[in-house]
């Protein structure tokens, strides 16, 4: 496969390009995920994702490293995550802005 397909094919390729359009990326930072980075000389270190994009199309991954799983924690009892994106058309279309929420509601207090 050409290096533009390889790279984008996977969560993992999406997440290592660091692209600003990534759809993926302000969703997952939202969840609070992490991943694990492998090289066969050290080994496996998780890193959360919002330490891992570092810069325009930069990730704290090591040139003999390879993203070998992601976590992402479950929701808390009424927290919610919502992604959102505009883009010129509803599907397979590049956004223009994208982000995602993270919303955590308190029970009603009921009174009497």
């Amino acid at each position: 496969a050409l290096t533009q397909i390889r790279n984008v094919a996977s969560l993992g390729g999406n997440i290592a390009t660091a692209s600003p359009i990534s759809d993926m990326i302000p969703t997952l930072l939202a969840c609070g995920a992490s991943l694990t980075a492998a090289s066969e000389a050290r080994g496996e270190r998780t890193v959360p994702l919002a330490g891992f994009v570092t810069g325009y199309r930069r990730v704290a991954l090591e040139p003999d490293e390879v993203i070998v799983s992601f976590f992402v924690p479950h929701c808390a009892p009424l927290e919610f995550v919502r992604p959102y994106k505009q883009a010129r058309r509803r599907e397979d279309d590049i956004s223009i802005v994208s982000c995602a929420l993270r919303v955590r509601l308190e029970p009603a207090q009921r009174e009497g």
